[in-house]
């Protein structure tokens, strides 16, 4: 006997051993058949509620990683060429470098402090110049002054450069 035929035959003795007057049977077959039927759908409304389950979680999941995902910029463009005063002239700068500061190379990724290629470009923030970490670190700590414009500066306005690649 296959059983589908085993099930129904079962549903049907149920209903038949129902006691009490007509209108109580009728209400116990209906409430049967409202079991009967939610125990027939029961896995596949459990598969459905598993599958807009997971389309839910991923449809929140999507959304929530594009409002993290952090948004790339391009870097700013550089500041103007700082305007040469008359009362910074008479002290000795010309085109925000000091006299007695070191100059600078004519390429622009060299150090001016290593006169090697930068390794882990670094800003002093006071001046707005690049230079090796190593060497402005170093320089900083020593002098407590940025090494081309000779303003005073410390090793906490020293900024790392990232580079996209």
């Amino acid at each position: 006997m296959d059983t589908t035929s085993r099930i129904s035959k079962i549903r049907s003795n149920e209903r038949e051993r129902l006691h009490g007057p007509p209108w109580l049977k009728t209400l116990q077959g209906a409430l049967l058949s409202c079991a009967y039927t939610m125990l027939d759908y029961a896995q596949t409304g459990l598969i459905a509620a598993v599958f807009i389950f997971k389309m839910m979680e991923w449809w929140y999941q999507s959304a929530e990683e594009r409002m993290s995902a952090p948004t790339v910029y391009p870097p700013p463009p550089p500041p103007p060429a700082p305007k040469v005063r008359k009362e910074l002239f008479s002290l000795g700068f010309h085109d925000g470098v000091a006299k007695e500061g070191i100059p600078l190379p004519p390429d622009r990724t060299i150090c001016p402090l290593c006169s090697q290629k930068r390794a882990n470009p670094s800003v002093v923030t006071i001046s707005g110049f690049v230079f090796c970490y190593a060497c402005i670190f170093k320089y900083l700590s020593q002098y407590n002054r940025c090494p081309v414009t000779l303003m005073p500066a410390n090793v906490d306005q020293i900024r790392r450069l990232f580079h996209d690649m």
